[in-house]
């Protein structure tokens, strides 16, 4: 028989793993909706009020903003007549309530004479937010790994924070 303290802490347990599991799904959905030019799929991703805060070239001068602009993100890798492939790899998720960051690294592959190219190496903090019971990405903040303090300072401050959400001293 298990004790309602026992049923509790399973219970909360298992919703922080059908938390996490639902973060890496959405974080492993960027990539294929992104390059696959699925735009309204991308823009469900994101807050409507969303900022993608990153130095690539393509992202202007101040990021993507909202959903919109994540749309249109999509639809232009949709239309490119070349191969790009966005690729997140596994990253550390820390769950607090209703917010949740996740960080790590991730590459851009860019198809140049019929050969992919590793175009960029980067450095990511996602901060996501449930709302209706949905994850979603409030922020993005994207550097290129570069050696500079700042793309360093997104893996450790996030990292930072994500043990210290979890508890990890």
């Amino acid at each position: 028989m298990v004790s309602d303290e026992e049923f509790s802490t399973l219970e909360g347990r298992v919703r922080e793993l059908e938390d996490k599991l639902a973060i890496y799904q959405l974080i492993a959905s960027y990539g294929p909706s992104i390059d696959g030019g699925a735009v309204v799929e991308a823009g469900r991703l994101w807050t409507d009020d969303a900022w993608y805060d990153s130095d690539a070239p393509t992202a202007g001068s101040d990021g993507v903003h909202g959903r919109a602009g994540i749309e249109a993100v999509a639809k232009m890798c949709g239309e490119m007549s070349v191969g790009v492939a966005h690729i997140t790899h596994l990253p550390i998720v820390s769950v607090d309530g209703d917010r949740a960051t996740a960080v790590g690294h991730s590459n851009t592959f860019h198809q140049d004479a019929g050969e992919f190219h590793i175009a960029r190496v980067a450095s990511n903090r996602w901060d996501l937010e449930r709302i209706d019971g949905a994850w979603r990405v409030r922020r993005r903040t994207n550097r290129i790994l570069d050696g500079s303090a700042e793309s360093k300072a997104v893996l450790a401050e996030g990292l930072r924070d994500a043990q210290e959400a979890d508890h990890i001293r």
